[in-house]
């Protein structure tokens, strides 16, 4: 293993690789140029824009191979072609004038040292070179690659870089601190699936019975811990809650007298146990730590509502959702091996938008999580730019150049000035302007695109296509 020489050296003389894993082999410069900014696009512009504001990332060199009197770059090459084009906008073809544009004025404004003092490792063996390159590019690696986030610690690593405190991992947190929560729980809930947990707290007739309340944006419980919290908790650390239980508001209320019913037999489980050994009364608790008092006529209570009153309110809801449930049952069900369900359908004019359309409809989304994700934040963006067309919204503060929460929320106002979606119905896709914790926020759709760290979840990519559909059929009727 050779010893790497560190040095810093001027843009115009670092070389893009000619055979860049990103495009096919060319000879010339001129030639990887032109191909690095017809595969990356406006990419390009937002890396060039986070190294003006922030620098070169100091835990992520620059690495070159010597050529002549030169270096060829082996890694970072969308780095360096994003500094080019910094330096030199006239390298852009003229079938990009708004990449131009954007360079242009980028160039006005860049720190001169930035371009020619660039930080670089220096190494000559291509073996070592093929070595690091494989391991930053190819996944994991058993470990010896980049290990990714999950989203607990992706939501982690955003309260502490941000200070904004996240509900679910503040309300673990508490948990972990409670002594009527027992250990063999405390020690897993780090296993809890974000989506699992987000779908069931998200729901107030859950909320309700597990004796939680969200205020100031926290999770509270209102009188401790509660036997229904306990048994939840467990099914949630031991993977037993499949999302697809609890994907439909029918499938939760299912889950609910599951809940009611499991807990009355743990009980009648203890009182024969009990019985048989002549005990006198009849302890607090068991050994799994369920117990709740029963009223007079025998329901179990949670938050002061008897079983008889949440049956009530759960038949009521099912009886009113019933045909729209029986419908959408199959479709919607998170288990579908597609983003778009079968039988959504839509008339798009626009011929490369339908080709995505129909792409979405037909890529297994556990095998192409990341094509998926990338493709549904297209296909969003594109279909609201051609609705911002088709009805003349566009004026000085809203273009198709604007920010895409910008535009969702110009489109959501139009359909809510004109009656055509209410505020209700109009919630999901304000949640995803609004919000940056949402699972398919704008954020988390950049960070797919963007961020080399975040790794979409399919079963979070099918909540957000089942969430936000409603909006999308109505920018293309």
């Amino acid at each position: 293993m050779s010893n790497p020489i560190y040095k810093k050296i001027n843009i115009t003389n670092l070389l893009l690789n000619p055979s860049n894993p990103r495009f096919n082999p060319v000879e010339h410069q001129s030639e990887a140029i032109d191909a690095m900014i017809r595969d990356q696009q406006d990419k390009l512009v937002v890396l060039a824009r986070h190294i003006s504001l922030y620098g070169l990332n100091p835990s992520d060199l620059i690495l070159v191979k010597p050529y002549k009197k030169q270096w060829v770059v082996r890694e970072g090459n969308r780095r360096v072609t994003a500094l080019k084009l910094v330096n030199e906008p006239s390298l852009i073809p003229s079938d990009f004038p708004k990449l131009k544009k954007e360079f242009q004025q980028l160039s006005l404004t860049i720190d001169k040292d930035l371009l020619e003092n660039i930080q670089c490792v220096v190494l000559e063996s291509e073996d070592e070179i093929n070595e690091w390159v494989r391991l930053k590019h190819t996944g994991q690696n058993e470990g010896a690659g980049t290990v990714s986030w999950d989203g607990q610690q992706t939501s982690r690593f955003r309260a502490i870089a941000e200070g904004k405190p996240d509900m679910r991992l503040t309300f673990l947190d508490d948990l972990r601190r409670m002594e009527a929560v027992p250990q063999y729980i405390k020690d897993r809930l780090g296993d809890i699936k974000k989506t699992n947990f987000d779908r069931l707290i998200g729901d107030p007739d859950i909320r309700n019975l597990l004796g939680l309340e969200i205020v100031d944006n926290k999770l509270q419980l209102i009188n401790g811990i509660n036997p229904f919290l306990l048994m939840v908790l467990n099914d949630l650390v031991y993977e037993d809650l499949n999302v697809g239980t609890i994907y439909l508001k029918k499938d939760r209320i299912k889950y609910i007298e599951s809940l009611k019913v499991r807990l009355k037999q743990e009980d009648s489980a203890i009182a024969d146990r009990q019985n048989s050994e002549n005990s006198d009364t009849m302890g607090d608790t068991n050994n799994t730590g369920y117990h709740t008092p029963k009223l007079s006529n025998g329901d179990y209570s949670a938050n002061g509502v008897t079983n008889g009153e949440q049956q009530s309110s759960s038949t009521t809801n099912a009886a009113s959702n019933k045909d729209n449930n029986q419908k959408k049952a199959s479709s919607y069900h998170v288990n579908r091996k597609t983003l778009v369900p079968s039988h959504h359908k839509l008339t798009i004019t626009h011929a490369r938008i339908l080709k995505i359309f129909n792409e979405l409809k037909s890529l297994v989304i556990d095998d192409y999580p990341n094509a998926v994700a990338v493709l549904f934040r297209v296909f969003i963006e594109l279909s609201v730019d051609c609705f911002i067309t088709r009805k003349g919204l566009a004026d000085s503060k809203l273009s198709v150049d604007s920010k895409l929460s910008h535009k969702i929320d110009a489109v959501a106002s139009y359909f809510e000035i004109n009656k055509i979606m209410t505020k209700h119905e109009l919630r999901a896709i304000r949640q995803m302007t609004a919000s940056e914790n949402q699972t398919h926020s704008v954020r988390t759709f950049h960070s797919y695109v963007h961020n080399k760290d975040v790794t979409p979840s399919s079963t979070d990519l099918k909540s957000a296509w089942d969430d936000i559909w409603p909006f999308i059929e109505q920018i293309w009727r």
